[in-house]
């Protein structure tokens, strides 16, 4: 069985930051580019860290097991492993969930995803039998942190 990969950005202040500095990589890399009229080993190398930055922007996402529900984050060291019997609520937004758990670094952590993601990560998520937690659909939800 081919395992499903549900991807997700961070809050949207921090992914307007991210995105915002992956790109200004790249419009420097267009800008030393331009400079040369032949190919230049500075500009090529710029593009490729631009290349490297979205490759790990797109590199956060959840995997759902039998047990566990695994955050991958962009550095392999902040992923986190939560047991799918302590996630205590799902908020589920237009654009975004919240999920609350004692095992998150913060009590409750938000995360924008696409309509269609979340709606397959939403039903395998109540599909699986050891998630007991309440599921709540709520409009007024936003992708920014909230007070």
């Amino acid at each position: 069985m081919k395992k499903q990969v549900y991807h997700w950005q961070p809050e949207l202040s921090l992914s307007i930051i991210y995105w915002s500095c992956t790109f200004g990589i790249l419009f420097l890399s267009l800008i030393l580019t331009l400079e040369n009229n032949q190919p230049y080993l500075v500009s090529n190398i710029v593009l490729g860290i631009f290349f490297f930055f979205v490759f790990l922007g797109f590199r956060r996402y959840f995997i759902i097991t039998n047990d566990y529900l695994i955050i991958h984050a962009l550095a392999p060291i902040k992923r986190k492993k939560i047991t799918l019997s302590s996630i205590e609520t799902v908020r589920v937004g237009l654009r975004c969930i919240e999920l609350s758990s004692p095992e998150l670094k913060e009590a409750k952590q938000l995360f924008i995803m696409s309509k269609k993601t979340k709606a397959a990560f939403i039903h395998q998520l109540s599909s699986n039998q050891l998630f007991h937690a309440i599921i709540i659909e709520d409009a007024t939800l936003k992708c920014g942190k909230q007070d």
